[in-house]
């Protein structure tokens, strides 16, 4: 007898391998994929076959963009650069001629320190597109390209739109032009006095005003170099005369407005002591006659009286000569302060007319609707063959039950089978 069978043991199957003791087709990597699990092969399938739904949508699509590229009007832009001049401090010598020190003058009464602005540079991109700016550029002549005879930007702006301007804003420009709606009726309902002028007695613009100033506040963009401090000004227009024509516009009537605003209180300040100091030169020469008549018709004055009336008239030619002095001191240093915040801008770069478009770029809008045609396709395929195509019975048994949920055994069903149960209890 051998071995095995002293030993009371039998042949039998072989060990099973190391593991949990799962079967192989329970086994990650064996067996089946599970039913769940979407490979690229099936994603491929689908693609193969709605081919001809993504070729359409992709032709569909690159050809409006490039109906877009070729029929929107293209766009130049021209640049200027200006420094904004920092704001003088106070003690500073300013803007004195020829080098002469503060203190020199301070003898005569006259401060020569920088006087306080409420103006600060920060705020010049805000007065750049201000409306009073926008009004005032509004109101200047300019040369169209699809016009004939100059005209003010007011008046193309208002003038009837075109037959290819009407057909662009209702088809390609339609999402501009909703948008456009929308930001008019939500901006109709910001106040009464949204549209007043500052310097027009609180006037309001009127339509064909208001229309100009949002028209010409689309053409106008600026940015500052916070390092070097330049401020770049941005004008954008049908065409590179126009562009550099609107930029220039834009930068002459900017620099009178900001030298307005810096220079309003002590303008008003230099106009008030020129009037005081016109009063007091016309009394001290009232004075000095009365003074001088007196002294004519009385060279030698012995009486009290006559000594006290004459030192009375001197008293008063004193004072006014005093009064006199301290005025002139003032206007002087008035009209210093005034010319030393002239200028607050200085232009490093001028205007010039560009020689590229900078709109439309056709090869990017080409480019990127063919791909939003591509991706576009692509999803409606994938959602086609996932609700409309039924693969197989498995998916349309699951359609099927999910149909039924919102039938006669779902809520539906609920309802439907109450309202005949109070029917019938009803007819009995």
């Amino acid at each position: 007898m051998s071995t095995a069978d002293d030993q009371g043991q039998t042949e039998g199957p072989p060990d099973p391998p190391p593991g949990d003791g799962a079967p192989d087709a329970e086994r990650p990597g064996y067996g089946p994929p599970r039913e769940d699990e979407v490979s690229l092969l099936d994603i491929l399938l689908v693609l193969a076959r709605h081919k001809t739904l993504i070729v359409r949508t992709v032709l569909a699509f690159t050809l409006l963009g490039v109906t877009y590229a070729l029929l929107a009007p293209e766009q130049f832009t021209s640049e200027a650069r200006v420094v904004r001049e920092a704001q003088e401090g106070s003690g500073g010598s300013g803007g004195l001629p020829s080098g002469i020190p503060s203190g020199a003058l301070s003898s005569f009464g006259i401060n020569l320190g920088g006087s306080a602005s409420g103006l600060t540079p920060a705020a010049f991109p805000e007065i750049l597109e201000s409306r009073e700016v926008r009004l005032a550029v509004a109101r200047d002549t300019f040369r169209f390209p699809d016009v004939e005879q100059p005209m003010t930007f007011q008046e193309y702006a208002n003038r009837p739109p075109g037959t290819v301007d009407l057909l662009l804003k209702y088809t390609l420009m339609l999402p501009f032009t909703v948008k456009d709606v929308i930001g008019d009726a939500l901006s109709g309902e910001s106040g009464a006095g949204k549209n007043q002028v500052a310097g027009t007695g609180g006037r309001q613009l009127t339509e064909e005003e208001h229309r100009a100033v949002k028209a010409v506040g689309g053409k106008i963009a600026s940015s500052v170099d916070e390092e070097n401090g330049l401020m770049t000004i941005s004008a954008t227009a049908g065409g590179p005369k126009l562009a550099s024509s609107v930029a220039e516009s834009f930068l002459n009537h900017f620099t009178t407005r900001v030298r307005e605003i810096r220079t309003q209180k002590v303008q008003e300040r230099l106009d008030f002591v020129e009037e005081r100091f016109e009063e007091a030169e016309q009394e001290l020469e009232t004075v000095e006659e009365r003074l001088a008549q007196f002294l004519e018709r009385n060279q030698n004055p012995t009486t009290a009286t006559l000594q006290f009336r004459r030192d009375r008239l001197q008293r008063q030619v004193g004072f006014k000569e005093q009064l006199y002095s301290e005025l002139q001191s003032q206007l002087t240093q008035t009209r210093l302060d005034l010319q030393r915040q002239q200028p607050v801008v200085t232009v490093v770069e001028e205007p010039v007319a560009p020689m590229l478009r900078s709109t439309p770029k056709r090869t990017l809008i080409t480019v990127f609707a063919f791909m939003f045609g591509l991706v576009f396709g692509v999803g409606i395929a994938l959602v086609r063959s996932l609700f409309l195509d039924g693969v197989d019975e498995k998916g349309q048994r699951k359609m099927e039950k999910i149909k039924a949920a919102f039938a006669n055994e779902g809520i539906t069903g609920q309802v439907t089978d109450y309202y005949r149960a109070l029917r019938g209890n009803a007819e009995a």
